[in-house]
């Protein structure tokens, strides 16, 4: 906020301010000033910071400028008499019950954006604060006017309306005061209707007595529910008092009990001042004190019921909790991880609950660099929706969004249609090469998933902390796979290669550099590794061992050429070993059918010359040599 723009605010507002007390005779000039200033503060607030809400700020500004609409005719009013003077009061009359109207509708509908407001239990608390002062001013100030007939029946609904509609407006921004006590502009509008309820107050006990008179000190507080809301409307903080927030948790706190105990004991003491009174009187209107008495009451008994519904709810979902991570501790697949985490979710949300589960898979865009790494494991999580579009949440911050279900990806929004809101939780992270991930999307009731919400986000948790277990005693298998074929391979005459569902080499063992005449690259595809011209024979042994669900071995030979022309005779056996969580993928073993019939060549020399032809013939070289 330019400080230029406060400082000359507040210097204008204290020109008009002294000129209100110091030139009472054209006060109403001076107070229709103070309520164009302070309107146009609030409009230049809107203007300038653009809260995504606006309407309780246009609604705020309406009813100060009708106080200030009333505050003008108030003042003409009692100079002119005649008919002039009636139409000039009425009009009065009806501005300022105008106002109370526009300044409730919009503290309600600011803090009804705010968790302040949609927190049922906060909602409850509120509530019965507003009976218990309502009624204490109507015991002391409204009754009492109600029950004067020396004034006018106007003037009696005018004092009723001004008490009662104050009591709401100051306690709900009292209320809002209290969840964020540190916010510059909730401080503001605060202060501002305090004051204007002080004032309401002061001028009907005033006007009850017949001592009011223009420049009296209760105009004071009106001139500082002007510049307060002023002052609010200009601070950064209106826009993201308009934003809306989730409610936090219902937590019993020593303040919210003390306030329940002294509005609930507000009627009891009010009949023992009464019965020890000097002059006991009855109380101006008995039926009011029962209907805010029972009121109260039934108020308290559905605070007591919800908060003993909570304590059920949340024992039911410890015990879910509890349920559900003894469950993820025995997963050893993907899949189990996905079937648990739908388990866990729908045994956390309240029985009878229309609610949808989804996962959303990302997968790379074109031109990405890399495919996902274990595409088996991306197509366990089901049901699941694979959408191009980075997914709405940061999986690496642990942290859940309820969001609109119309504003998600449309493949999405179809889905989890008609819920309402949706809740959105990263389950596993992005691998760095793959740019994929996996989300976890709830459709439910915003107010169910936000109940629900430090649950889910328990369970994501250890359904990560899962997958990492899973993935690291992978990892291990792989690397005792890898030394094992190493060593074997390494003393043996076969070559192994281990090719993944994406046709991608995930294992190469030493002899395969001799056999194929150059390094094979991890991760690269086996069509790098082969010749153009003999691709269809290396899918064919590929498909056909991809088509025997027992796993048993194809065997089939090769000619294959190599980078520097010459060609070798192969004998291979591939299995499909896909499914099992240490290889992952295709195994071709592989023999070099040259070497193999030059060792057997060499062994059926041998065997003959060892023979007893062989030895006559050895016994014959050296009798005639």
């Amino acid at each position: 906020m330019p400080r230029r723009v406060l400082t000359g605010y507040l210097a204008v507002q204290a020109v008009l301010g002294a000129a209100v007390f110091g030139a009472p005779a054209v006060a109403a000039a001076w107070w229709g000033a103070i309520g164009v200033v302070s309107v146009t503060a609030v409009g230049w607030g809107i203007h300038r910071h653009r809260p995504p809400r606006r309407l309780p700020w246009l609604l705020l500004a309406g009813g100060a400028g009708a106080l200030a609409v009333g505050d003008v005719h108030y003042e003409l009013s009692r100079r002119t008499v005649g008919a002039t003077g009636d139409v000039l009061s009425l009009i009065a009359d009806l501005a300022y019950l105008a106002t109370f109207g526009l300044l409730a509708a919009g503290v309600l509908s600011l803090t009804r954006i705010t968790a302040a407001s949609r927190d049922r239990s906060a909602l409850l608390d509120t509530l019965v604060l507003v009976v218990m002062t309502g009624l204490v001013t109507w015991t002391l100030v409204v009754g009492p006017a109600v029950t004067d007939v020396a004034l006018p029946a106007t003037e009696k609904a005018l004092l009723a309306v001004q008490g009662l509609g104050g009591v709401l407006v100051v306690v709900v921004m009292l209320r809002l005061a209290a969840a964020a006590w540190r916010d510059p502009t909730v401080i503001g509008l605060a202060v501002g209707a305090t004051s204007m309820f002080a004032a309401d107050v002061w001028y009907a006990t005033a006007e009850l007595n017949g001592g009011w008179q223009p420049g009296h000190p209760a105009e004071l507080g009106w001139y500082v529910f002007y510049v307060s809301w002023g002052v609010a409307a200009l601070h950064p903080n209106m826009a993201r008092l308009a934003t809306r927030s989730d409610p936090g948790p219902d937590d019993i706190v020593a303040m919210r009990v003390g306030l329940l105990t002294i509005t609930c004991l507000t009627v009891p003491f009010l009949l023992v001042i009464q019965a020890f009174a000097a002059e006991p009187a009855e109380l101006p209107d008995g039926l009011v004190t029962a209907a805010a008495a029972g009121l109260t009451m039934l108020l308290a008994v559905t605070r007591v019921v919800d908060s003993v519904t909570g304590h059920r709810a949340a024992v039911h979902r410890e015990r879910s909790l509890r349920s559900a991570g003894m469950r993820l501790l025995s997963a050893t697949t993907t899949a189990q991880v996905a079937e648990m985490v739908r388990r866990s979710v729908g045994e956390l949300l309240p029985a009878g609950t229309d609610h949808q589960i989804l996962f959303a898979v990302r997968r790379p865009v074109a031109g990405a660099g890399g495919e996902p790494s274990d595409p088996e494991s991306v197509a366990d999580w089901q049901p699941q929706v694979v959408v191009g579009d980075p997914l709405p949440v940061d999986a690496a911050r642990r942290r859940t969004r309820i969001m609109p279900t119309r504003l998600l990806h449309p493949d999405l929004a179809d889905r989890l249609t008609p819920a309402p809101a949706a809740l959105v939780a990263g389950l596993a992270a992005p691998a760095p090469s793959a740019g994929t991930g996996t989300a976890l999307l709830v459709g439910a009731a915003g107010g169910v998933l936000a109940a629900c919400r430090d649950a889910i986000e328990v369970v994501v948790a250890q359904a990560a902390l899962a997958l990492h277990r899973i993935a690291a005693t992978e990892e291990a298998a792989r690397r005792d796979r890898d030394r094992y074929l190493n060593l074997v391979a390494g003393t043996a005459g076969d070559a192994v290669v281990i090719v993944g569902a994406d046709d991608r080499i995930r294992y190469a063992s030493p002899p395969c550099s001799r056999l194929f005449g150059l390094e094979p690259a991890v991760l690269a595809d086996w069509r790098d590794l082969v010749h153009p011209a003999d691709h269809a024979q290396v899918s064919r042994t590929l498909g056909a061992a991809g088509d025997r669900d027992d796993g048993s071995a194809v065997g089939d030979q090769w000619v294959l050429r190599r980078p520097d022309g010459s060609h070798v005779l192969l004998e291979v056996r591939c299995r499909d070993l896909r499914r099992v969580p240490g290889v992952r993928g295709l195994v071709l073993t592989f023999s070099d059918l040259a070497d193999q019939r030059r060792r057997d060549s060499e062994l059926a020399l041998r065997r003959i010359d060892r023979s007893a032809p062989g030895q006559n013939r050895r016994s014959l070289r050296r009798r005639f040599r």
